[in-house]
């Protein structure tokens, strides 16, 4: 039987993205040359100081206190400076490194900036990374929701956002919940629009997808996502995960039974992880080692590799890990015939998950007991205030009492957890929104800047090309040029017309009514006719909320023109009692709603649904058309 390397491949990637600079060493001492402000000087040593965290600690804290003195009593300086000193903790001191994470976080708090909420958004991502390698998945993805994926929207930097979408969908990946963690990935990579925008950390989402596609025995999709990895990875200067792309190459050469090229991968990314100083990389790349070794039936190979991992305590740290190397160590010595240390070390292993379970159980005894106390105490207090009462109550009425009474404890206690169920879940669907919202509002954002390059940049340029091709048609015999000049106008209404689609103007002139009308009128077709009823939208007086309900009107028609092939579009909007009701209708071709090879339109929907608290019902089958409604309290 094969080593068993499910759990171990999974857990160490959320550790691997500390925000390294990203910049090589001369372009670093460069900047510092260059410096000409204390500011400028001050952020070129800190970056410098971040490049030899992963190399030298000594060369790394030596020039971090160079910047010390440039700080001046600036909060936003002073934040930035505690979180690269707690990146050089990071890894072997972490209770420090979360410390220092802390005390920066109470500095940049105080500055409402776009670069003092990117370096919260990644000082909370450590932060949690950190949580993480303590064994506390739940923590981790609990920050990164609540923390780092908000205000990495807030800072406008995707590349940022796109790194924490990955990181949901590793835990997810680490819990074996596949379709989840394929959902946040590909939401990650749809951040990319340009190559400008091309990144180390879409390196990363890439060799991820890639572990997920072969853990969902999906190898074709793997080894073609593991391609554009190897593209991205030639083009960037940034090689922090070459590792883990060696890593990936080796596992898709084991598939293919090429074992020999598998270790030539792995070697190459071990030099790599000594390049970066990334030990959870030098680990995963040696346990590969482990991996190649079994299957080519090296035992004795395979067994030194594993002791020498088990004998590092940074690798295991997480006792599921150090678990699952001894079950490994058992399963090699038992192949090499030492049957008394195998037997030695599942017996260990034993002991060690019984204790891990023990303590789980210690836990939960602890809390059940915790609560238990104190309803003990709530009742004290109550059958303390009714003791005078029940002391002049004859026994009959004393009996019925404390039946009501017992009644009364119970229906109480209901309500109770029920109440607290209720809060729960209002929790949870209220995360839900705001990380929609956050992914809504980032969209959106990207939206107005492209509508402005658009309308500023590339419809000017246009425009001036027209009336010079009109002079030169006024001034020519050319019988071709009215021809380029009404096709040039063609352009510029298309330009124009895709422009006000990313910004609505006729929304903020006219209202939502308006804005809804005028995009049906611009969508329909001699073919596809689209009926539009609205009533009382103007009762929407929130602008953010209208440009939702716009957008969301957008979608659902979008989808209808370009998917359903329909012969005619119904759609209503309508306000009664602070309660919105959108329903769209045709007669197109419809689908099956839980289809997973539905369109990506769809998926936006939901989230902008989501975004606005509302609730969206899709009735649909093959052959028999699309009823979509949406309702949502105002």
């Amino acid at each position: 039987m094969p080593v068993v390397r499910a759990y171990i491949v999974a857990i160490f990637l959320l550790l691997l993205h500390i925000m390294a600079s990203g910049q090589e060493l001369p372009a670093l001492e460069s900047k510092l040359n260059q410096a000409k402000t204390k500011e400028e000087k001050f952020n070129a040593l800190v970056k410098l100081s971040d490049y030899w965290s992963y190399r030298d600690t000594a060369k790394a804290f030596e020039t971090l206190r160079q910047a010390q003195p440039l700080i001046e009593g600036k909060d936003f300086l002073q934040g930035i400076y505690l979180f690269y000193e707690a990146g050089i903790y990071y890894g072997y001191d972490n209770p420090r490194s979360q410390k220092l994470y802390l005390e920066a976080e109470e500095f940049l708090k105080k500055i409402d900036r776009p670069a003092a909420y990117g370096y919260r958004a990644r000082l909370w991502h450590n932060y949690g990374s950190l949580e993480q390698q303590a064994d506390n998945d739940k923590s981790f993805l609990d920050i990164t929701l609540t923390y780092s994926i908000p205000f990495a929207i807030k800072s406008g930097d995707n590349d940022l956002l796109l790194s924490y979408f990955t990181d949901v969908g590793l835990v997810f990946y680490n819990n074996k919940e596949y379709q989840k963690a394929l959902d946040y990935f590909e939401k990650a990579v749809s951040l990319v629009r340009t190559p400008e925008q091309e990144s180390a950390n879409l390196l990363f989402a890439y060799l991820n997808m890639f572990d997920l596609f072969y853990s969902m025995k999906e190898i074709e999709k793997g080894d073609r996502v593991l391609s554009k990895a190897e593209s991205l990875l030639n083009k960037l200067e940034d090689k922090k995960f070459a590792a883990v792309y060696y890593k990936n190459k080796a596992r898709s050469q084991i598939h293919k039974k090429n074992y020999k090229e598998a270790l030539r991968s792995i070697e190459k990314g071990l030099e790599w992880a000594k390049e970066y100083n990334s030990y959870w990389d030098f680990y995963y790349l040696k346990y590969e080692k482990v991996v190649v070794y079994n299957l080519i039936e090296n035992y004795q190979a395979a067994k030194i590799e594993l002791e020498e991992l088990l004998q590092d305590p940074r690798g295991t740290v997480m006792t599921k890990n150090r678990l699952g190397l001894m079950s490994d160590l058992a399963e090699m010595e038992a192949k090499l015939g030492n049957m008394g240390a195998a037997y030695q070390l599942i017996r260990k292993h034993k002991q060690m998950s019984d204790s891990l379970s023990s303590l789980d159980f210690k836990k939960q005894m602890a809390e059940l007991e915790t609560r238990y106390r104190t309803k003990e105490k709530e009742q004290e207090i109550v059958l303390l205030e009714n003791r005078n009462l029940l002391n002049r109550a004859i026994l009959i009425g004393g009996l019925l009492l404390t039946s009501i009474f017992g009644l009364w404890i119970w229906y109480a206690w209901n309500v109770r957890k029920r109440r607290n169920m209720k809060d729960t879940l209002l929790l949870q669907q209220q995360r839900e929104i705001d990380v929609a919202k956050a992914l809504v509002d980032g969209e959106e954002q990207e939206r107005k800047r492209l509508a402005r390059e658009l309308h500023d940049g590339l419809l000017g340029r246009v425009t001036g090309l027209k009336m010079n091709v009109e002079r030169i048609a006024r001034d020519s015999e050319q019988k071709d040029l009215p021809i380029v000049v009404n096709e040039l106008e063609t352009v510029i209404v298309d330009l124009r017309h895709t422009a006000q689609n990313l910004e609505p103007s006729v929304l903020k002139r006219n209202g939502l009514d308006e804005a809804i009308r005028h995009f049906c009128r611009s969508m329909q077709s001699g073919s596809t006719p689209i009926s539009y009823y609205g009533q009382r939208l103007e009762e929407i007086k929130d602008k953010n909320l209208q440009l939702s309900i716009y957008r969301i009107v957008q979608e659902l028609i979008t989808n209808a023109v370009r998917h359903a092939d329909a012969k005619k579009i119904l759609l209503q909007c309508s306000v009664e009692n602070a309660y919105l009701m959108i329903e769209v209708e045709d007669n197109g071709k419809g689908f099956m709603p839980d289809s997973i090879e539905r369109n990506m339109g769809l998926d936006n929907l939901e989230s902008r649904v989501k975004s606005i608290g509302g609730i969206l019902k899709i009735d649909s089958q093959p052959a028999e058309g699309t009823h979509i409604i949406i309702e949502c309290q105002l």
